[in-house]
């Protein structure tokens, strides 16, 4: 007897989203069933182990508070090898990423609006799992001083998916050009959905989501480091050829300047007369 394959549930689950595809012009189906994150700094604790861990390049998952009695979610933590604004940077391109993060196709910017220090960024998502697509709508709420940005559905329009929250913030590291950074997120799909395509927009999502942070923060650091050491040279160049003043060269003699003057006029009759003798000698004859 052989075990399911995609070409079993792929028909059901095509059929399940075909009957109430995302949409830009109806609302969702309610206003959020998830609780969000705050903006702010995560409550965890990590264990001597767990730096260890962190030290040696490797993620650790902990548990995170969420202000709900008897509530955890699973939070990703990772150290990483480039400045808190580099890894900020990355993970506030949301343009691209199309180019960063696997399964994303595509995520277009459709609203922004800035209140005070906070802005909201609300984007169109579409990702391929599993021969699968889908598209949701994502409001992100970011607070550039805090370093923190979290994420919902906007509810304001149909979505794929049932409900999706999340959670990014960035602390400095113990060194100059490191960073910290937590993860967290929780995604509740809409009906029937088969396990392998749940562990990817879920549990893969969360183990992965900061490594590819990582890997786009790191190379986004050395090409800005490269770029400076460029810049710096050429600005060290102009800058030691600016300081360095050579004396004025001394005025020659008046008699070697009307001399040099007078040969000079003298080579340029030459020529015109050279020039004058070889036009006369190449125009034809006047005709008998």
């Amino acid at each position: 007897r052989r075990g399911v394959t995609s070409c079993d549930w792929l028909p059901m689950l095509t059929l399940s989203l075909a009957v109430a595809a995302a949409a830009e012009n109806e609302p969702h189906y309610h206003n959020g069933k998830l609780t969000r994150y705050e903006i702010g700094p995560p409550s965890v604790l990590l264990s001597r182990s767990d730096e260890e861990r962190l030290s040696s390049g490797k993620p650790v998952m902990q548990a995170m508070e969420t202000g709900i009695v008897g509530a955890r979610r699973l939070l990703m933590v990772q150290d990483i090898a480039a400045p808190p604004n580099v890894v900020m940077d990355r993970i506030m391109d949301l343009a691209h990423y199309d180019k960063m993060v696997d399964g994303v196709t595509r995520n277009v910017e459709y609203n922004r609006e800035q209140e005070g220090g906070l802005q909201r960024i609300k984007t169109t998502y579409d990702i391929a799992v599993l021969h699968m697509k889908m598209r949701y709508f994502m409001e992100h709420e970011y607070d550039p001083e805090k370093r923190c940005m979290t994420f919902h559905l906007d509810y304001s329009r149909r979505s794929d998916i049932d409900d999706s929250v999340g959670y990014w913030y960035v602390e400095p590291g113990a060194g100059r050009a490191s960073s910290r950074v937590y993860y967290s997120c929780e995604c509740k799909l809409r009906g029937w959905v088969p396990s392998p395509v749940y562990n990817v927009l879920t549990k893969e999502a969360l183990s992965k989501a900061t490594t590819w942070v990582a890997k786009e923060s790191v190379k986004e650091w050395r090409n800005q480091q490269q770029n400076d050491g460029l810049l710096q040279f050429v600005t060290g160049v102009r800058d030691a050829m600016e300081q360095l003043k050579l004396p004025p060269l001394p005025q020659p003699p008046h008699f070697v300047s009307r001399f040099v003057g007078e040969r000079r006029a003298a080579a340029v009759r030459f020529v015109s007369n050279r020039r004058i003798g070889r036009k006369l000698a190449a125009a034809p004859s006047a005709p008998l």
